[in-house]
């Protein structure tokens, strides 16, 4: 009897080991899963998330807020205090006007002169870390960038807010049209504000990251193109002002610039909105490969050059 309830009294024994063997490990995982994951908390501190983002262009944040705030919200409001602002996604309307509130540290009541937009609002950076906490790094941010550095300068800017994809939706136009979208806005503007003067349209390109990244001092930074449509009768001021530009950016450093593209493509557009105004510029910062940091450190020098060349102006 004894030797007939063996194999099964071992069974038994094999599975309660089994078992133990197997919460051990469980036991073993959970606690070593724990302790990495109280040590990445640590380790992914507020100053190491940001300086990898723009380096020390941003404050303070709380780790929290990763998973409540949408990638433009977190940017915007921990880089540069912007806390109200039209995400784009609201409804549209071109009876809306532009804001024309500026403020500067300086002085409250400066006037704007500068207007940036995108017409391809969704050009967006290469962002791989930052893709973990649903950041999309896109030229609109780009656009908020610069305006912070010209106002640090003293100089009025207004960042159109309004999505160029809702003028196109609502007018059953196609992505091709873009310009023609850009350019309701731009009337808009300056209808709006009278004293709007100069007017940047911030692209990114599609190059390739060897094209479009530069290292000067141990620092990286996206390369600018400017870009110059001549299928308009006046377009030698606008050409003028590119080049003009170019030279101050080269004068900083040659490695910086990618030049002035005319461009005059039969069935392109190859205008720009450049005959809207004289002072009217496409730029291109960096490509779909540079990183937020590099195309930041390349709009401050930029707004620098701009600020003089406004400077020889007035």
């Amino acid at each position: 009897m004894k030797a007939k309830f063996k194999p099964r009294r071992k069974i038994k024994i094999f599975m309660f080991k089994a078992f133990v063997i197997t919460l051990i490990i469980l036991t073993s995982f959970g606690v070593t899963f724990k302790v990495l994951y109280n040590d990445i908390l640590v380790t992914i501190d507020n100053k190491t998330y940001l300086d990898y983002l723009v380096n020390d262009s941003f404050s303070k944040f709380s780790l929290s807020d990763l998973t409540n705030l949408s990638s433009t919200e977190f940017l915007l409001k921990y880089s540069f205090g912007i806390t109200d602002f039209n995400t784009g996604l609201e409804d549209f309307s071109l009876s809306t006007p532009v804001n024309s509130e500026v403020e500067t540290p300086e002085n409250t009541n400066v006037s704007p002169t500068v207007y940036i937009y995108n017409s391809h609002q969704t050009e967006s950076y290469k962002s791989d870390f930052a893709e973990s906490f649903n950041i999309n790094n896109t030229v609109y941010l780009a656009s908020h960038i610069l305006k912070e550095y010209l106002t640090d300068l003293g100089i009025g800017v207004i960042v159109e807010e309004n999505n160029i994809v809702d003028i196109l939706n609502a007018n059953g136009w196609k992505y091709g049209s873009s310009y023609k979208a850009s350019r309701i806005l731009l009337e808009q503007a300056k209808e709006s504000n009278p004293t709007l003067t100069f007017f940047i349209d911030l692209h990114r390109d599609s190059a390739s990251y060897e094209r479009t990244m530069t290292e000067i001092d141990g620092k990286k930074y996206a390369k600018i193109m400017f870009v110059v449509g001549l299928k308009h009768e006046n377009y030698a001021p606008n050409l003028e002002l590119a080049n003009a530009l170019n030279e101050k950016l080269k004068e900083f450093n040659p490695s910086l610039s990618r030049g002035v593209l005319e461009k005059d493509n039969a069935g392109a557009n190859s205008i720009y909105n450049q005959d809207f105004d004289p002072n009217t510029i496409l730029i291109e910062v960096g490509g779909q490969y540079n990183y937020i940091e590099e195309v930041n450190n390349t709009l401050k020098v930029f707004a620098d050059i701009l600020y003089d060349y406004l400077g020889e102006e007035t």
